[in-house]
């Protein structure tokens, strides 16, 4: 999968998906991930257009969405461009399409996350994938929130935190580093600069920054 820059999963799920003859096939409606230590992007879960998804809606037809994973992916620029055709695709009711450990992108951003001790650290906001392969969560909300306004930056700021930084994915996120190790690494990410300006979007004007924290593990 070659990517032309970093990218986040609503960023994804706004482009459109054309198979291989460069025809539209849909959008991407939920993505999955596994977690093993680290956090990995596993299967993408392709939309319907929306008359299919009305018919869905109305139990009219079964809820049968594809699905595929990267290797299937010949790159990414304003559009997700697959290397096979829709119809080639399992689907989210083919046995083994999706893993029972799996977790989906829609079910992250609901959920919690705190430091290693049990503090609320706030929430997954979206998850952002580097050109390296790397995936990091972006988080707002709680001791996040509290701490950007501290520094004077409520608004048009992303916090980026990497993925090995999660310890367990249950109910909540729990975290292995602590509330202190957040404190410290945002303040020095912030007053050293150590940021990145995010990528213009044709729906979003706004400049938006990128604070990366933890650029090394750490631990």
């Amino acid at each position: 999968m070659k990517m032309e820059r970093s990218i986040c999963c609503k960023e994804i799920m706004k482009a459109d998906v054309l198979d291989s003859k460069g025809l539209k096939i849909g959008n991407i409606g939920d993505l999955t991930f596994t977690f093993d230590g680290n956090l990995k992007i596993s299967k993408f879960i392709l939309a319907g257009p929306r008359w299919e998804e009305l018919l869905e809606s109305l139990k009219i037809r079964e809820d049968r969405d594809p699905v595929f994973d990267s290797t299937l992916i010949k790159r990414i620029d304003t559009n997700v461009h697959l290397d096979t055709s829709v119809n080639s695709l399992k689907t989210t009711l083919d046995k083994g399409a999706i893993s029972e450990d799996e977790i989906r992108y829609s079910t992250l951003e609901k959920t919690k996350i705190v430091d290693k001790d049990g503090h609320n650290i706030g929430h997954v906001i979206d998850i952002d994938f580097d050109m390296d392969g790397s995936v990091s969560m972006i988080v707002g909300g709680g001791f996040i929130e509290e701490k950007l306004e501290a520094l004077g930056l409520k608004t048009d700021v992303d916090i980026i935190v990497p993925g090995n930084t999660i310890d367990s994915i249950k109910d909540e996120i729990h975290l292995n580093v602590s509330k202190d190790d957040l404190d410290t690494t945002m303040e020095d990410a912030v007053k050293s600069k150590k940021e990145m300006k995010a990528r213009d979007s044709k729906e979003v004007t706004r400049q938006v920054t990128k604070v990366h924290l933890f650029t090394h593990r750490p631990f």
